[in-house]
């Protein structure tokens, strides 16, 4: 008995089926080559998303680029925070000063203002013993002019304009760093070096009244705008699964991230429903 040849629409099914169990298996194989930066199961849902929309090349490229762009945000900021102190004590300069000399030949005899003479290498001891006087024994020249206590309570605390002109002058002379203690004291102001005592969160002070869960469980942002099922999902649950365990990144960050995904599938809404309905 001969079996009936198949109708056109069992042909069509099954062409429907074998191209959708098929779509994810070329979108492993090209992770593999796509991208060596992403996480490959990560290109594959999003070649596979890509793959329901009328023009998958750009879609692809389109959610990659985003995807890359999160990606070397974390980086930047991991590298920053590896960069270790050893590495930037090792690109200092070291000065030398050079040896003082003494400006007076030995044995040449110094005088004080009391007409009593010494040399030089008799030593410090010497000299402490012969010089009997006091600091404030001699004649006044009158140069400087006389300071009420007054004027000594009104000139102790710099006003606001003092302080401004000081740091308007540091900024005008731009000096060198005379030490390596003195470069580490600037680079600490420049946000260069980690200000002591070390703390680990430093820069993310907005971050402290945020709680630590709102960083893990991310699903319920995929409530609202998200298929419950399809490509577009298992593409969604690898991208929130992947903020989840990054420590680089705010919670607003994380929220602008799945907001931009959200965003890009409701324009392309039409493309899906209907991608939905023929394979359904």
């Amino acid at each position: 008995k001969e079996t009936p040849m198949p109708t056109n629409q069992q042909a069509s099914k099954r062409a429907v089926m074998e191209s959708t169990t098929s779509m994810f298996q070329r979108a492993t194989e090209k992770a593999s080559t796509d991208s060596e930066e992403l996480n490959p199961a990560l290109v594959a849902a999003a070649s596979a998303a890509a793959s329901t929309l009328p023009n998958p090349h750009q879609a692809e490229s389109e959610l990659l680029r985003q995807l890359r762009k999160r990606k070397a945000m974390s980086d930047a900021q991991k590298k920053a925070n590896a960069e270790s102190l050893g590495v930037i004590i090792a690109d200092m300069k070291v000065g030398k000063r050079a040896g003082r000399q003494s400006s007076s030949p030995a044995g040449q005899i110094l005088f004080d203002d009391d007409g009593r003479g010494f040399t030089a290498d008799k030593g410090i001891t010497a000299e402490l013993a012969s010089v009997h006087r006091s600091k404030l024994s001699g004649k006044r020249l009158n140069i400087f002019s006389t300071v009420s206590e007054h004027d000594a309570v009104e000139s102790s605390e710099p006003t606001l304009w003092d302080v401004d002109f000081a740091h308007q002058l540091t900024l005008s002379t731009n000096q060198m760093p005379l030490s390596g203690f003195e470069e580490m004291i600037q680079w600490t102001k420049e946000d260069k070096l980690w200000a002591y005592p070390i703390n680990n969160e430093a820069g993310l002070e907005e971050e402290a009244s945020v709680p630590f869960h709102e960083h893990i469980f991310l699903e319920k942002h995929l409530e609202e705008g998200f298929p419950d099922k399809g490509p577009v999902r298992h593409f969604m649950e690898l991208v929130v699964g992947g903020l989840s365990r990054n420590p680089y990144l705010s919670v607003q960050h994380k929220k602008e991230h799945i907001a931009w995904f959200r965003e890009y599938f409701h324009q392309k809404e039409d493309v899906l429903k209907e991608a939905d309905n023929f394979l359904n």
